[in-house]
């Protein structure tokens, strides 16, 4: 008898453990309010994130939501925590109101998804052509990096071999920046600060820019900077949401924040040829010139002061071919009118001295006295060159590449 509750016993501690360990897991990996998904695409995402959880540890989820009621990183909080009490776990939701990415990393899994991993895996999700397909790939990009975290490790070889062969083999750069299609529109008013007519013809401005011109000239305005500075912000709105023109992402971004006195923030950032075209001191004019707009809140009047002086700088000038048509035209015209007055001159005979329009004994000189009138100063400014050559605000951005920019808090 005594044997035989011992045994009951033993079950229910075990059935008890495996009921608290699978406590922490879900079979809810997908939340799809609007309907994206068809139902048995739904559940075989969710078998195929069942599988990578059950021998990884690691929970991923992903929603698909069009959601206003709370900010979005509360929504994904909410959305992984009310599912799952895994200490292990990420959640992206992609808000297909505002087209952003936000994303829950709990603090266990930070080391698993740094910022970098998980816009790898948001490149494999945009990579797709639909939904289904591009939250599989997401998973897939996950398992990668999840792959073998809580695998266990063989110990029946020898490691000093083992541990020779892999000091020679290169590590595998995971955190390199792959460049992604821009999807968000030229003009990104976060802050809603822009009256609706104003942001259509400020679109539309950009959007023929970049058809006329080859160069994406865009303007973004948010609240903060999500811990970021000014600078970072700017450089990592343009590279991760695909903005720039051609295969050298060629391109000039304007982002500002809004605020009271000695708060307000503006950034301008270039890259490829818009470093070029925009360099240092064009910027800062810019600058210059939008700072009384945004003071006064004339949000209008601020980024259309930027398109004019973008234009301006964008516009083609004389091609040299026709400055030296001209200047030769100009030539031309000059000999024949000048030949033609010379022409006339036909009384006036080329003299070998000047004796014959003087008199003799016409001029006696009867002294002379050398006396100092005064002195005259020039004082110029040396040139300075204002070209991109020679900007100083060339600085790498959290991607790996090369920026320009200037900016201001006022």
């Amino acid at each position: 008898m005594t044997k035989k509750l011992f045994a009951i016993l033993v079950a229910f501690v075990i059935c008890l453990s495996m009921v608290i360990s699978a406590s922490a897991y879900t079979d809810t990996y997908v939340y799809d309010p609007d309907n994206h998904l068809t139902s048995s695409e739904i559940s075989e995402i969710n078998n195929y994130a069942s599988y990578i959880e059950s021998y990884t540890g690691v929970t991923v989820m992903f929603s698909i939501t069009g959601q206003e009621d709370m900010s979005n990183d509360e929504f994904a909080y909410m959305a992984y925590d009310t599912n799952t009490d895994n200490d292990m776990g990420i959640c992206v939701v992609h808000n297909t109101t505002d087209e952003m990415y936000y994303w829950y990393v709990t603090d266990e899994a930070q080391a698993l998804f740094p910022d970098a991993v998980v816009k790898d895996m948001l490149t494999s999700y945009d990579s797709s052509e639909s939904y289904f397909d591009g939250i599989y790939a997401y998973f897939e990009t996950a398992e990668s990096y999840v792959e073998g975290v809580n695998a266990p490790v063989a110990d029946n070889s020898p490691t000093e071999a083992v541990t020779e062969k892999n000091e020679n083999k290169p590590e595998e750069d995971t955190t390199k920046f792959v460049p992604v299609d821009r999807k968000l529109p030229l003009v990104v008013d976060n802050a809603n600060i822009i009256p609706d007519d104003a942001e259509k013809a400020l679109l539309e401005r950009c959007d023929m820019f970049a058809s006329e011109y080859e160069m994406e000239v865009a303007i973004v305005t948010v609240n903060d900077f999500e811990g970021k500075t000014s600078e970072a912000y700017a450089d990592d709105f343009y590279d991760y949401n695909g903005y720039g023109w051609g295969e050298n992402d060629d391109g000039v971004l304007v982002v500002y924040k809004p605020g009271a006195e000695g708060e307000r923030e503006i950034w301008i950032t270039t890259h490829g040829r818009g470093s070029e075209v925009f360099f240092e001191g064009i910027r800062e004019g810019m600058i210059t010139d939008m700072i009384p707009f945004l003071t006064t809140e004339d949000y209008e009047g601020a980024f259309t002061t930027y398109l004019d002086r973008a234009e301006t700088q964008l516009k083609p000038g004389i091609a040299v071919i026709w400055l030296f048509i001209l200047m030769l035209a100009g030539a031309v015209i000059g000999l024949i009118i000048t030949g033609s007055m010379t022409a006339k001159n036909k009384t006036v005979v080329l003299q070998k001295n000047a004796k014959v329009y003087t008199r003799q004994g016409s001029m006696n000189v009867t002294g002379r006295n050398d006396v100092f009138l005064y002195t005259r100063t020039d004082v110029q400014p040396k040139a300075q060159d204002n070209d991109s050559d020679n900007d100083s605000s060339t600085h790498t951005s959290s991607s790996g590449r090369t920026h320009n920019g200037s900016g201001a808090k006022f």
